[in-house]
């Protein structure tokens, strides 16, 4: 009987029995037997009640089953289904088998690569890599702020051996004993001096060899991380490519409708939390590449900063130390202490010009700047000199010079942060 027409059934016999109820004072002879009937039809009106509702709920659950489709292995089918309707367990296994040919797996309500093994094997790796980088980066602090001090304890016994002079110039003639020993402190101080910058120049070039090893594992280190960077970029596009196709989307439909995955899955989605671990640890490696200008004479010249102003400079990486002309040294605000080691540099074309030793706090050359760096200021008669990137700067860094592509390219690693 079509649900409609057992529901108006159902309707009249309520009516009647309630019409019964009603005229049921009238049909007694007393209270005690009306009482009696009326507690038997309030029961028959409760049971029709819930027996039409039953009815009712079935054949609806009835129709619904009948709306869906009858084999839910079918492509078109599995589109339809919604997030409630369940695929049995031959159509899953199915769906899995098909996703595990695709390097998928379905964790929970997440689908995974089964082919990141071999990056995050990589990657696990690269943490003794880490470590190996960081030990040798602590030998060039080390002996870099060895240097740093000797230096700082050079200009304070500078300053001393200033100030006693000027002592021993106002006693001078006048208490010979405050003479006698302003010159034996002045003395005593110079030998100091000597000594320091003979110890400077031991420390400076065990700091050179840190900073060489330094330089080769930055290298070996930003090599291994743009190999897993290419790695995973092959695995992406791999991965994309296979869910593109037909059959691996359908199964992932099947997932979502038994597992709620949702269908919405991009490669990029799905190597997300590798892809965070290799940012996470190119965020450490800066690398540039910095244009050159190339002059008529065949110099690569680029834009050198100097604590905060800027020069133009010949990139030489066979020059021991930067090298400025007396006006550019000027220019950039270099003062040369009355102090400053003597030099004798040999020029390009075998003019040999004398020249005095300086440190300069802050040298920079795009984004990579470096800290008391040496320099030597050339004498006002070397006429024509062009100022001189060297290597008391370029060897702070891993570095390459491209003639044909006329640039700088630089690297650091940021190893005490990884």
């Amino acid at each position: 009987m079509p649900v409609s027409a057992f529901r108006d059934s159902i309707t009249h016999d309520c009516r009647l029995a309630i019409t019964h109820r009603l005229d049921a004072p009238k049909r007694l002879d007393s209270i005690v037997s009306f009482r009696h009937n009326r507690a038997i039809t309030i029961r028959r009106i409760r049971l029709i009640c819930v027996a039409a509702f039953v009815v009712i709920g079935v054949n609806k659950a009835s129709e619904s089953r009948a709306d869906q489709p009858s084999d839910p292995s079918d492509t078109s089918s599995a589109a339809a289904q919604t997030t409630t309707a369940k695929y049995s367990p031959e159509v899953v296994t199915k769906a899995e088998s098909i996703l595990q040919d695709a390097g998928l797996k379905r964790t929970g309500r997440v689908f995974q690569s089964t082919e990141t093994a071999t990056i995050s094997r990589a990657l696990s790796s690269l943490n003794r890599t880490s470590r190996e980088l960081r030990l040798v980066h602590k030998d060039w602090v080390e002996a870099a702020t060895r240097v740093s001090k000797i230096g700082h304890e050079l200009k304070r016994l500078n300053l001393q051996d200033g100030e006693y002079n000027l002592q021993l110039a106002r006693v001078a003639g006048v208490n010979t004993a405050a003479n006698n020993r302003l010159v034996g402190l002045i003395n005593a101080t110079r030998a100091k001096m000597k000594a320091l910058r003979d110890e400077e120049n031991v420390a400076k070039e065990a700091a050179a060899k840190k900073r060489a090893a330094l330089n080769v594992a930055e290298s070996e280190f930003a090599t291994i991380v743009l190999a897993i960077r290419s790695d995973y970029r092959d695995l992406e596009e791999e991965l994309r490519e296979s869910l593109q196709a037909q059959d691996v989307q359908t199964a992932i439909k099947v997932m979502s409708a038994n597992f709620q995955t949702g269908d919405d899955w991009t490669a990029s989605r799905i190597l997300a939390a590798l892809d965070k671990r290799i940012v996470r640890i190119e965020q450490q490696i800066f690398s540039e590449s910095i244009p050159l200008q190339f002059a008529d004479n065949g110099s690569l010249y680029v834009n050198v900063v100097v604590g905060s102003k800027t020069a133009r400079m010949v990139v030489d990486s066979g020059a021991t130390l930067i090298s400025l002309p007396a006006r550019t040294a000027a220019e950039l605000g270099i003062k040369i202490p009355a102090d400053a080691p003597k030099l004798n540099l040999v020029l390009a074309d075998g003019r040999t010009i004398p020249a005095r030793r300086v440190t300069l706090d802050k040298v920079r050359v795009g984004q990579f700047e470096a800290e008391e760096v040496d320099a030597a200021i050339l004498d006002a008669s070397a006429i024509g000199s062009q100022p001189l990137l060297g290597m008391s700067y370029l060897g702070n860094f891993k570095f390459e010079i491209n003639t044909p592509e006329k640039s700088l390219k630089m690297l650091r690693v940021a190893a005490e942060e990884l």
